[in-house]
């Protein structure tokens, strides 16, 4: 026996595998089936395997999307598609997600299913498994996008770029700031105040020359904190020293540099009081080989809402990009109740009213509860209650500890709507306070300028989504989220931003919507949010119901796609040196629009000019830029002003009224809108600020309105109304108690007034000034005019809430609103031609 043991040779199974070695698969479905399986995980969901099947039919597509909810296995499907073209074209396959920590989460996933993954490392060369097409690279975006990157820059003239069968992006809606981020140049300007001094300085005249110095001088010291512009024109014109300037500092900014020597003339300039930032129109995703000469580009995504943002950021192909790949199935569709305070139908303090929930929560139910705000500032309002992670170290910290159990917070989170994800007991209630309109000084300034637009509303509604998918990720999880403060309130209660969000998010509103209306005071509240907690079967199976029958395919807005096909190409004709193929794009992309926004009529008008006086064609960009700032106000002030368009003849106030309550699904939404205009109704706002909101007010009361003042020559705000009358208002707001309005204060009227009568011939006119009192210096011989006291500013807010309040509470069906209207109108102070004697003073010496 023992001799023939001696004998024996164990069995070689590597062998027999590799003789029974079918071909390589290419199928994904094939490749998972294939693969060893972790424990506990039986098989993919049915709506992973729609996918994949939809994207083997069209995986040479140069640009595809994939969407698949939050928790609906979106990493194994990217893994998936890399290993099938991996199989496929033996060709090195790229992974891309926006942080280190997902960076790990993917390699573990990819680890554990059997997919041969390698980690991209700093201060290594590229692993040769990847190089060699025997792995799939996983890296954050930066790694690829940089100036001093691995893959290869075009023209770079060191390594040559990284060829490619396929680049995966993951977490795509969240890339567009990421990738943005790796191609913007930052002057700080407290550590690096020197340099911010000599590029604002620069650019000072230009403010002068079109008006706006004031507004320059007090951002450049730090008094406002909004964002500018430079003016294209003064900024082509000072390129040459721009360079200079910041080519002596290029070790500070290595990374961006050397992809934006070359390329200032594509960028726009902006000041702000923290910095000076240089970022280009759109993303340089051309200079990187990898990505741009991709055969493949997949782009993976859980709640994005706006497609068009990859052709915008990624120059991905339209046609393509236009279709999708979705499932129909509720896998990965978390239960969550979402409850609005500020639409239900009793008075509370929000900011008490959740903060009790929120401790109530941590303490009592042994839970986690986070917070989501839009900035530091704001998180600020919450530290009574929750601990303010502020910077990553200490947002992975306190993430780490609500993850592990160890702690339930409250905590407080500022700008932190994607990339963290809060499962299970790390987080069963999330509040989200504030409309999140960004943080960098680019999305601060796009936000302004396009605020009202439909791109806009696409981008809030997208990160919103984002912000309600932190807790709850999953089929099988729950949460309850909070939508907290009059802004986000009053948004998501319109209409027109409501149908932005995904079929699955709106049908959640609706169900909260509808608990909501059954919750009668701050106890049943904490009752109601109990229910969820506390897994209530009745609340389960009501909100599993209504889901299932709620959930639509998201219709595709071609017209959408094309706009931003139209800037995009434009860009790549200038960036190529194009300028009159490029500009041609624009107006031919314009002209065809159906159903274009003012807003970003007036955005791509603008680059029309830019490209125009950046061409040598001054003239021309000129005049393009006075179209530009025609549609919309927020744009560069143009060197000359365009001809002023008269507004048109007021309608009636009711119907004008009932018609902005008819935008509304929730008509309470309109008196959230009311109380966020009234907000900036005092002495302490900006110019900007409080005139926008007188401008705003008299919009909510059915009130023709606008901002002018063209170089001094109209008045600061003009209210048309329905009677044939105009009231020409210069707003004071920040002038103390003891001062009286001076002879040049009235003079300013007087001026407004001629132009006033020179615009309208057939209107009657009132001149107004927003004063602490109606106090008028002898020699200002202002007599005539009227002074709107800051006591009756607060006596025509508080009017026109209890009006707004009866309508916003009426149960009558939209038809029949505008007489309702009308009947309570002619019953409030607030009727137009009542303005004069119940809210105005004349002037006295």
């Amino acid at each position: 026996m023992d001799g023939a043991n001696q004998g024996v040779v164990m069995v070689d199974f590597g062998k027999l595998r590799t003789q029974a070695k079918k071909a390589v698969p290419i199928e994904p479905g094939e490749i998972f089936r294939r693969l060893p399986k972790p424990e506990g995980f039986n098989d993919i969901y049915s709506s992973q395997e729609q996918v994949l099947e939809s994207w083997f039919e069209r995986r040479n597509d140069s640009d595809v999307v994939v969407k698949l909810h939050t928790g609906g296995g979106k990493t194994l499907v990217g893994l998936l598609m890399a290993q099938s073209t991996l199989n496929e074209n033996k060709e090195p396959v790229l992974y891309l997600a926006p942080t280190i920590q997902l960076v790990k989460q993917t390699l573990e996933k990819a680890k554990a299913h059997g997919i041969a993954a390698v980690p991209y490392e700093n201060g290594k060369p590229l692993a040769d498994d990847f190089i060699n097409g025997k792995a799939v690279m996983v890296a954050t975006y930066k790694a690829l996008f940089n100036g001093q990157s691995k893959f290869g820059v075009r023209g770079g003239g060191g390594r040559p770029p990284v060829k490619v069968g396929a680049v995966i992006l993951d977490d795509a809606h969240v890339a567009f700031s990421v990738v943005r981020e790796s191609f913007t140049l930052v002057v700080d300007a407290k550590n690096d105040s020197e340099c911010y001094q000599k590029l604002t300085t620069i650019f000072r005249r230009a403010f002068r020359d079109i008006d706006r110095l004031g507004t320059f001088d007090d951002t450049v010291s730090g008094s406002n904190g909004g964002v500018i512009e430079v003016p294209y024109w003064a900024w082509h014109e000072q390129l040459d020293t721009v360079r200079e300037h910041l080519r002596t500092e290029a070790d500070n900014y290595a990374f961006v540099w050397s992809l934006l020597r070359d390329n200032l003339h594509l960028c726009h300039a902006l000041i702000s009081r923290n910095s000076f930032t240089i970022t280009p129109v759109l993303p340089l995703v051309s200079e990187f080989p990898t990505f741009s000469d991709s055969p493949r580009r997949i782009y993976m995504s859980a709640t994005i809402a706006d497609d068009s943002e990859i052709v915008r950021t990624f120059d991905a192909e339209p046609r393509f990009i236009s279709n999708a790949l979705t499932s129909r199935s509720l896998a990965g569709i978390s239960e969550r109740m979402i409850l609005i305070p500020d639409l239900m139908p009793f008075k509370l303090d929000t900011l008490d009213a959740v903060s009790k929930l929120l401790e109530w929560t941590a303490d009592k139910w042994n839970f986690g509860a986070v917070v989501l705000v839009q900035s530091n500032n704001a998180a600020q309002r919450w530290t009574d209650v929750a601990t303010f992670a502020l910077g990553s170290k200490e947002v992975d910290n306190l993430v780490g500890q609500l993850q592990g159990r160890a702690s339930n917070g409250p905590v407080v989170l500022a700008n932190r709507y994607d990339g963290i994800d809060l499962p299970g007991d790390s987080c069963r209630l999330l509040v989200i306070e504030g409309l999140p309109a960004g943080t960098t000084d680019y999305e601060l300034m796009r936000a302004a300028t396009l605020y009202g637009g439909a791109s806009i509303s696409r981008m809030l509604a997208q990160r919103i989504e984002q912000g309600i998918g932190r807790g709850a990720r999953g089929s099988g999880d729950h949460c309850v989220v909070i939508l907290a403060g009059s802004d986000l309130a009053g948004w998501i209660a319109k209409e027109a931003n409501f149908r932005l969000l995904t079929s699955a998010t709106r049908a959640q509103l609706d169900i909260g919507s509808t608990v909501s209306k059954e919750v009668k005071d701050h106890k049943e509240l904490a009752k109601t949010v109990a229910t969820s907690f506390e897994r209530n079967p009745d609340w389960i199976e009501y909100h599993a119901e209504t889901l299932a029958e709620s959930l639509d395919p998201e219709p595709v807005d071609a017209n959408r796609f094309d706009i931003a096909a139209a800037e995009r190409k434009a860009f790549n004709l200038w960036a190529d040196g194009y300028h009159h193929k490029a500009i041609s794009r624009l107006d031919k992309s314009i002209n065809a629009a159906q159903s274009l926004d003012a807003q970003t009529r007036g955005w791509l008008l603008q680059l029309a000019g830019r490209i125009a006086n950046q061409w040598g064609q001054t003239e021309r960009g000129d005049e393009l830029q006075k179209d530009a700032y025609g549609n919309n106000r927020n744009l560069l002030r143009p060197r000359v002003m365009p001809p002023y368009r008269p507004l048109a003849t007021p309608s009636a106030q009711a119907s004008v009224i009932a018609h902005q309550l008819e935008g509304y699904r929730i008509r309470r939404g309109l008196l959230k809108r009311f109380e966020d205009i009234i907000s900036q109704l005092h002495s302490n706002s900006t110019a900007n600020q409080f005139e926008q909101s007188l401008v705003d007010l008299a919009q909510m009361i059915g009130i023709t309105a606008e901002r002018f003042d063209n170089e001094g020559e109209g008045p600061d705000v003009l209210w048309l109304l329905p009677q044939k009358v105009g009231f020409i208002i210069e707003a004071k707001s920040r002038k103390l108690k003891k001062n009286a309005l001076t002879k040049e204060n009235h003079g300013q009227l007087l001026v407004a007034q001629e132009w006033f009568s020179h615009n309208y011939p057939s209107y009657d006119s009132v001149r107004v000034s927003v004063h602490p009192t109606n106090k008028a210096t002898k020699s200002a011989a202002a007599t005539d005019t009227y002074a709107l006291t800051f006591e009756a500013l607060s006596a025509l807010i508080s009017d026109t809430r209890t009006l707004l309040t009866k309508l916003c509470e009426s149960q009558l069906a939209d038809d029949e609103l505008a007489t309702e209207c009308a009947r309570e109108l002619n019953n409030s102070p607030v009727r137009a031609d009542k303005l004069v004697q119940n809210y105005l003073l004349k002037f006295e010496e």
